[in-house]
């Protein structure tokens, strides 16, 4: 698969990783070798959504008649947000970076939402998107799951 010019993003609920995909080139013997490495550029992460709930609501005696289909909502609502945040953050990160092929790694449980929130551009330039976290692979390994 060719990787010229192109871009992956790793991400969870939690952070986000962008790497440049850069094409090293070798004379071994009398042939050129071609591979690949990838350069972070983008590492952010997403505080909030690591919180627990409690971590979040501390007012205890606020919560003592508060009832699970509210925590529920609230929870529910954070996810959304932290969702809204990434997709925005993944759309400003591909529209500066302007890579002609994009490789998107987000955990099966929200994907699609995901996907939903991206711009139609950003969508055109996906070659492959895998339901997985990938966040904590080593970027030596990572290239691998996008062959």
């Amino acid at each position: 698969m060719k990787f010229k010019n192109s871009m992956i993003i790793v991400a969870d609920l939690g952070e986000l990783k962008g790497y440049r995909i850069r094409k090293n080139e070798a004379i071994v013997g009398n042939k050129i070798k071609s591979s690949y490495t990838l350069k972070l550029h983008n590492n952010i992460s997403y505080i909030d959504a690591r919180k627990k709930l409690h971590e979040v609501v501390t007012d205890n005696a606020g919560r003592f008649g508060q009832h699970i289909a509210e925590e529920h909502n609230l929870e529910t609502e954070r996810k959304r947000r932290s969702l809204e945040d990434l997709a925005d953050d993944i759309n400003k990160i591909v529209e500066k970076e302007q890579p002609k092929q994009l490789f998107l790694a987000f955990p099966q449980e929200l994907n699609t939402q995901l996907l939903n929130l991206l711009s139609p551009a950003i969508k055109t330039l996906l070659v492959k998107n895998l339901t997985s976290n990938l966040v904590k692979i080593n970027k030596e390994k990572l290239l691998s799951y996008f062959e």
